[in-house]
């Protein structure tokens, strides 16, 4: 049984220094110490069939790089495949920023049995749950459900 203690942004998503965010290791806005992040490279594999797309997206930070996935459209053809495959994929990517970085992992492992969620602001109910006045209902939380997977194949548990 799930601990019902919860991972939340308070704890793992942002901080503030000097006025700019600082975004801790479950979010995919972390620079990881190799200086990439998990948004640039989940957006770079959205434009797979445009080579100088995801170039350009790997190059940028993480905001940017998700206004530039967001920006650019995909074929529909494009887009079923996206679909299909970006749970997959960012398992894919998280689970390399753990493997990349020992000191994710043991952070990750830090969280013991803990849910992990994903709470936003900014109704993305597939990816978390969001929590404002306007969202109703509980969201999907893939990303969390990703992280606490990859906590379970790491821990050996």
């Amino acid at each position: 049984m799930r601990n019902e203690t919860e991972i939340r942004p308070s704890t793992w998503f942002a901080k503030y220094d000097n006025g700019r965010t600082v975004h801790n290791w479950p979010s995919n806005f972390y620079i990881e110490p190799d200086g990439t992040n998990v948004e640039a490279e989940f957006q770079a594999a959205k434009h797979f069939a445009h080579p100088w797309r995801v170039r350009t997206i790997k190059r940028v930070g993480p905001g940017h790089a998700k206004r530039l996935g967001r920006m650019w459209p995909l074929t529909d053809e494009e887009l079923a495949v996206w679909e299909d495959n970006k749970i997959a994929v960012m398992r894919t990517l998280v689970h390399q920023k753990v493997i990349d970085h020992p000191e994710i992992a043991m952070a990750l492992i830090a969280t013991g049995d803990a849910n992990i969620c994903e709470v936003n602001w900014w109704h993305d109910n597939f990816w978390g749950n969001c929590t404002c006045i306007r969202c109703f209902k509980t969201g999907e939380n893939h990303l969390g459900k990703i992280w606490m997977a990859v906590r379970e194949s790491i821990s050996g548990s």
